[in-house]
């Protein structure tokens, strides 16, 4: 992907994964999409934000349950941190997770976002476990200059089916099995007839996951991937839908998709 760019900090041992994409809007609007609980939910998870130091930062990711952080910067609209103490479960003596995020002015009413996620002491011992977390910055700041620049100020309802492979099982290729192996990036794509309709332009593609900036079933932002943590193989179905629809297409969608995610293991990639 070229519109955020990522890389490695460990000066000093602190060990954190950087994240900077370039968006529209003014430095409030962008402080909007950052700081509140609508505006994460538009391009990352849902949440629940507390707007003042010491206030309570919550993230929810699914099947992996809720993240609890605690505001430790509030400067709007330039400047928010929070960290999560407890990311390896509450009985796990670990260092807290930082994340802190950027806003910089630029000409143009567009601004730059830098957000660095990681240790700020102590963290020598999860290298490999910052590393993990590129591909999943990567695709969140891809979504906030997606939603910025085509849905900004819309309301957000996610849609998140997370079905997990049984061992034994091949991890499939979402691409493949969707119809969506041979589109690039702007591309103009619609899924197979065997898959939950979508439609709309490849905003990212890679071998592991495609990203459709949607108008069908809806305006939207959807992910089709697979993911593997540790022994934790995951195919994800990742949705956000804008506009006042989105409930109902929710409401009518989630079971095709859950559906389409448990039987995939068990059938042949589609071939073309």
């Amino acid at each position: 992907m070229t519109d955020v760019r990522l890389h490695l900090d460990d000066e000093d041992g602190r060990y954190r994964a950087v994240a900077e994409v370039e968006v529209p809007g003014t430095p409030e609007e962008v402080w909007d999409a950052i700081a509140t609980g609508p505006g994460v939910e538009a391009w990352f998870v849902p949440a629940e934000v507390e707007p003042r130091e010491g206030g309570r930062f919550v993230t929810h990711h699914g099947s992996f349950g809720a993240s609890e952080g605690v505001v430790t910067a509030w400067e709007p609209p330039q400047r928010l941190a929070y960290d999560e103490p407890d990311w390896q479960g509450p009985d796990t003596p670990v260092p807290p997770w930082n994340t802190e995020i950027l806003v910089e002015a630029r000409t143009g009413d567009t601004c730059v976002v830098r957000l660095s996620s990681g240790f700020l002491t102590g963290g020598d011992d999860w290298q490999d476990d910052i590393r993990g977390t590129f591909d999943g910055w990567s695709a969140a700041l891809r979504n906030l200059r997606i939603y910025l620049t085509h849905f900004a100020g819309l309301p957000t309802t996610t849609l998140l089916v997370m079905h997990e492979v049984p061992e034994g099982l091949p991890l499939p290729d979402v691409r493949a099995a969707s119809g969506l192996d041979r589109v690039r990036q702007g591309d103009q794509a619609q899924t197979a007839a065997d898959t939950p309709r979508l439609r709309g332009t490849v905003e990212d593609v890679d071998d592991k996951s495609v990203t459709l900036r949607t108008t069908e079933p809806t305006t939207g932002i959807v992910e089709l991937a697979t993911m593997e943590w540790g022994a934790t193989r995951m195919i994800v179905v990742r949705a956000a839908l804008y506009g006042p629809d989105g409930p109902a297409v929710r409401e009518r969608e989630q079971h095709a998709w859950q559906t389409w995610a448990a039987e995939l293991p068990t059938r042949q990639p589609r071939r073309r």
